[in-house]
């Protein structure tokens, strides 16, 4: 590879940044003996009990159905425990990106005209930037977003996610449709970020990249960490 070559990689890969966010003393999110499942005499956990905090770096493995999407429900709220507690820091500021928030984007919309309508106030220099932190520049940004690729509107959804300074980030399968050199670039901007991180991918790329601790989630309610 010629130095031009190198150059230009190394651009591409260095494009995404989220905001630092400074510390929250621990606990910041804790289980305590917490069980789950959408049924009681089907449970998905049982008596949980750890912690994450904001040097936390977590991937979640497992097979599909294992429950690791569940254990960021819990994480995040969306899901109650059957029994325990989940606490978490009174200003603990949480971003969850899923494949289905790509539904929630308006495609007949410019991705600069989106972040305007979802952040108002702002002027438009600055959402043009928040956007161009991820990759997304010049008519990308003020074209309708139907005519993104997958890739570009997931980009899309991460500067929506980032714009809220979240301290932790929970990432379920963020990698679905994005390419080699997109990964490269969130895994950059991860490792550079001073939040919480709890990843759920099937992607071992990006995990060998940002994770510090593995946890597999296996045999319905029971727990393994890995470190």
């Amino acid at each position: 590879m010629d130095l031009r070559s190198l150059l230009v990689r190394l651009r591409r890969i260095l494009v995404f940044r989220f905001t630092d966010v400074g510390k929250l003393p621990p606990p910041v999110l804790q289980f305590a003996d917490v069980t789950f499942g959408y049924t009681p005499d089907n449970l998905i956990y049982k008596n949980l009990d750890f912690g994450v905090d904001l040097d936390s770096r977590v991937a979640l493995v497992g097979p599909n159905g294992a429950g690791k999407s569940t254990l960021l429900k819990l994480m995040t709220g969306d899901l109650s425990p059957l029994d325990g507690m989940v606490r978490r820091h009174n200003h603990l500021r949480i971003a969850q990106f899923h494949q289905h928030l790509t539904e929630k984007l308006d495609l007949d919309m410019p991705a600069l005209q989106y972040m305007m309508r979802e952040y108002p106030g702002n002027e438009e220099e600055k959402m043009r930037a928040a956007i161009g932190k991820f990759g997304l520049s010049g008519k990308a940004q003020v074209m309708p977003m139907k005519n993104l690729s997958d890739g570009q509107k997931a980009r899309v959804i991460f500067a929506w996610l980032a714009f809220r300074q979240p301290q932790m980030l929970l990432l379920d399968e963020p990698t679905n449709h994005l390419d080699i050199e997109t990964i490269d670039s969130l895994a950059e901007a991860l490792k550079e970020w001073d939040g919480g991180l709890v990843l759920v991918s099937h992607d071992f790329r990006l995990i060998n990249q940002v994770a510090q601790e593995i946890w597999v989630c296996e045999n319905q309610y029971e727990y393994y960490c890995i470190t």
